[in-house]
């Protein structure tokens, strides 16, 4: 698990670029799409870094953002800080897994009653 998490919101403009558009942009950075407070994280992978890496790491993930979504007219929000034990947040690749045992799960008892 991460040690640090950089977690950020999007607002969307409708004369901007289209939500898929930013979503597109963002998961090539390495930011991971989830449900919850925030719309999407990035997980820091060095677990051993100190305030001055941090610092660095914030600064660097931050003009990377600012730079891959200039001129796609929203506005964004960012928040780094040390990794919660249980999150309150859910990647949506876990969702998208859950939702698909769950369709399975409701196909076979059709087909059962059939």
């Amino acid at each position: 698990m991460p040690e640090y998490v950089t977690r950020v919101s999007v607002w969307f403009y409708s004369e901007g670029a289209s939500p898929a558009q930013v979503i597109s942009k963002l998961t090539e950075l390495g930011f991971k799409p989830v449900r919850g407070a925030y719309d999407f994280v990035y997980e820091h992978s060095d677990v051993d870094m100190t305030e001055a890496d941090l610092g660095n790491a914030i600064i660097e993930t931050s003009n990377a953002l600012h730079k891959t979504l200039s001129g796609f007219k929203v506005l964004y929000n960012l928040d780094t800080h040390l990794s919660e034990g249980d999150e309150d947040y859910v990647p949506l690749e876990d969702i998208d897994a859950e939702l698909e045992e769950t369709r399975k799960e409701l196909e076979q008892i059709e087909s059962e009653e059939d």
